[in-house]
């Protein structure tokens, strides 16, 4: 899926879980690479790489979206295992939060 790394320790904010509602923060810009995307944190002045998935699904993010709609967007659009989708989106999305690109908005009821 998406690709982000850089030498910063992540930190820890909200846990990112198939109900999280989330959506891309404001302080960041990004560029369609002819199917991947380049953001720039525009705080902390780094750049990330996504490839064509993690480019879709930071298009998804550009609105609030619960996690679990981003997943079957994926799996509609994509020929991959639910249970490997799931995870995926999960780990990109955490990976996200964790560089302050996304935010956790709130939790959909159960």
């Amino acid at each position: 899926m998406g690709v982000c790394r850089d030498d910063r320790v992540p930190t820890m904010n909200s846990a990112v879980t198939e109900r999280s509602t989330v959506v891309a923060v404001s302080h960041q810009f990004s560029s369609d690479l002819g199917g991947e995307v380049a953001i720039l944190d525009l705080s902390g002045g780094m750049y990330y790489g996504l490839d064509e998935v993690g480019a879709r699904i930071w298009e998804l993010v550009q609105e609030p979206r619960v996690v679990e709609d981003v997943q079957g967007v994926i799996l509609e659009e994509y020929d991959v295992e639910p249970e490997i989708a799931k995870r995926d989106v999960l780990t990109l999305l955490q990976a996200l939060v964790d560089r302050e690109l996304v935010e956790v908005r709130d939790e959909t009821p159960a």
